[in-house]
């Protein structure tokens, strides 16, 4: 295997730490070293090679305390301009016609001065400024599974042909979806995606797709950030809802997200409406994710919802509508739960606060019943799926914190066993509320999402006991029952994510987190195979035991022609499959004969193949070899594996795009 290059995420090292060349956590407000020193923390302009704020947030309130008291030298004001609260970005149902830099429309909680100050001291590594947006720090150039071979370019070079901060122009995706197919595209996504992701209002994404297909009854509405909201609303659908023939769906879908990168530039705005772009091309990277470094865009977007103020609550005020309250929550939880889910993969620390969260769930009536002039709380219950799965990364994100970071438990727990048993109650907890949830659902049409949830729930609750019995930084050695239980969980993990990828038409199919579980849990099966080998083999025949290990190869095999880094964790899991498989094997063998089978010392099991690193820079490096993310696509390698899944797109569809997946020229 070749040896890939550790990343890992570029931190902003604050001007004490920087003099001094010393490294820095940059954590916020205050970074380590400078804590200890008992110093202010301040941070450090390059491109004026002057000291600058470290949160955008501190320095913004503090701005606007001195330009709000009388008695302060700075108190100025713009003369005509009022000193009202402007309505949020994302609450904004208008044009973007050609309105100029510092109206209304385009800015967060602040009058027009704040948000010019906030542009000019936005520190450049978030990629959220006009002059290098942030696509372009983490977006590469791609291989999809397609014969025409791989398109990408140099993103970081702005005089490349190829760049994304200077792209050449290309053909209208958009004209290669018919208005037929695209309409079903679309309220598919009304009905099963934005409700799991609220990032948008039903209402802006409405707009931006009228905008386009029906332009002669919305004259003027056509816009840069509408086409890039359309665009990848059909890449996300085509994604999600393709069942078979998924390599021309998805190469359909990456040339209608390619067409969008070149109005990053335009819609990658320092403001919410800017969030928003990047959250929607992030739900598209789950699902091809050799795009972009995931990790690293969801660690910047986590940077910039700190420094737009969304991990707290705005302040009461009668200014601040219900509308644009419920807006900055939603972007927050659908933010906060895009990296912790990552994170939790990779074992990581996540910026966002992961305890006593400051921003309560958004409402989760349908968006009809959302409007400027307020929330009817009696509309239509529809949003039932995201706020069930922000609770499950509750869950998760406490026990990675606590297991991998150091994070102490609550005192009222008293010790580990116990804290683990009351994180075992809460997931068993939320997954009976869920079904509870389901059985009690009248509404018909809500019926196939529900089935959606239960099987989201029964592979959430064995992945968490997963997690919570398996080895770690802070149990490097489970007990023997603790591995069997994880044993038990991760086959039922795997089987679970797939039958989600075989589901129906039009239901959610995303890839990274599956494949990543999926691979997860195939090692904690094969470190727990060889330690637990007579108490597996008291509990299941030597042939139920060869089923749950074809089951992982059955997963990625299925998987592989949605995203083919998965053919690369097959290869991996069934070479590290084999010694053990002969292990258990021969130990089985000679338990039939009655011949004894000496234990070998936990402690020398645990050493070596089967075990998982205990160091944390070891458990990084570990995962890193086998991230399909970490390299591009070395290849269509699909060719050596069968599916059972038939590649018929009219039938799927009942419908014809009549063109080929459109090529860079």
């Amino acid at each position: 295997m070749q040896s890939r290059t550790k990343v890992r995420r570029r931190v902003l090292a604050c001007a004490r730490c920087r003099k001094r060349k010393l490294s820095c956590d940059g954590k916020v407000p205050s970074c380590t070293r400078c804590v200890d020193a008992g110093v202010a923390c301040v941070g450090f302009d390059s491109s004026t090679q002057r000291e600058a704020p470290r949160s955008i947030a501190d320095f913004l309130e503090m701005h606007i305390a001195s330009l709000e008291d009388p008695t302060s030298p700075t108190s100025l004001r713009r003369p005509g301009r009022p000193s009202a609260v402007f309505p949020s970005p994302a609450a904004s149902h208008e044009s973007e016609g050609h309105a100029g830099p510092w109206s209304p429309e385009k800015c967060t909680y602040a009058d027009g001065l704040v948000n010019q100050a906030m542009e000019d001291i936005t520190p450049s590594f978030l990629g959220i400024s006009k002059a290098r947006p942030i696509l372009s720090c983490v977006v590469k150039g791609t291989q999809l599974p397609s014969k025409k071979g791989p398109v990408g370019g140099t993103d970081l070079d702005e005089n490349h042909p190829r760049s994304i901060i200077n792209p050449r122009p290309l053909p209208n995706a958009l004209d290669a979806v018919d208005f037929k197919t695209a309409s079903g595209l679309f309220h598919n996504f009304l009905d099963r995606v934005i409700t799991q992701y609220p990032i948008y209002h039903r209402n802006d994404v409405s707009i931006a797709f009228n905008s386009i297909y029906y332009p002669a009854s919305n004259p003027g509405h056509d816009s840069p950030r509408n086409r890039y909201i359309v665009s990848i609303i059909m890449a996300i659908t085509l994604s999600t809802a393709a069942r078979t023939n998924q390599k021309q769906a998805n190469a359909m879908a990456y040339s209608l997200v390619r067409h969008a990168l070149q109005w990053i530039p335009d819609v990658a705005t320092n403001d919410l409406r800017g969030l928003q772009a990047i959250l929607l091309l992030t739900q598209y990277i789950f699902l091809n994710p050799s795009m972009a470094d995931v990790w690293l865009l969801t660690g910047l977007i986590s940077q910039a919802v700190i420094d737009l103020g969304l991990h707290q609550e705005l302040p009461n005020d009668l200014k601040i509508t219900s509308f644009e309250r419920d807006m900055r929550r939603r972007l927050f939880w659908c933010a906060w739960e895009m990296e912790v889910a990552v994170c939790s993969i990779f074992l990581r620390p996540v910026n966002l606060p992961i305890r006593n969260i400051d921003v309560a769930f958004p409402v989760e009536v349908d968006d009809t019943a959302i409007t400027q002039a307020g929330i009817d709380p009696s509309g239509r219950i529809s949003k039932f799926t995201s706020r069930r799965i922000w609770q499950f990364r509750m869950i998760e994100a406490e026990i990675i914190s606590v297991l991998w970071h150091g994070d102490p438990i609550f005192k009222e727990y008293g010790s580990l066993e116990l804290w683990m048993q009351k994180c075992a109650a809460s997931m068993l907890a939320w997954h009976s509320e869920l079904y509870a949830a389901a059985n009690a659902n009248m509404d018909s049409s809500f019926e196939a999402r529900w089935k959606e949830m239960e099987l989201y729930a029964d592979i959430a609750y064995p992945y968490i006991m997963v997690v919570l019995n398996r080895p770690s930084r802070l149990i490097p050695n489970p007990a023997v029952e603790n591995l069997v239980t994880a044993f038990t969980n991760a086959v039922q993990v795997a089987d679970g994510y797939w039958q989600q990828s075989n589901a129906d038409f039009g239901r959610i199919k995303y890839v990274f987190h599956p494949c990543h579980h999926v691979f997860n849990c195939a090692l904690v099966f094969l470190q727990a195979l060889p330690r637990c080998k007579a108490e597996i083999s008291e509990r299941y025949t030597y042939e139920q035991v060869e089923d749950c290990m074809g089951r992982f190869s059955r997963f990625f095999s299925t998987i592989a022609e949605r995203w083919p880094a998965a053919a690369r964790c097959l290869e991996e899991y069934e070479r590290l499959l084999v010694p053990i498989k002969k292990e258990y094997a021969d130990f089985v063998m000679q338990k039939s004969s009655y011949v004894p089978q000496q234990m070998a010392p936990p402690a020398e099991v645990v050493d070596g193949l089967y075990s998982y690193p205990t160091n944390f820079d070891e458990a990084l490096t570990f995962w890193t070899t086998f991230n399909p993310t970490s390299t591009a696509d070395a290849g269509d390698t699909l060719g050596a594996y069968a599916y059972s899944v038939p590649h018929d797109w009219n039938a799927e569809f009942s419908l014809n795009f009549g063109v080929e997946p459109m090529s860079e020229v």
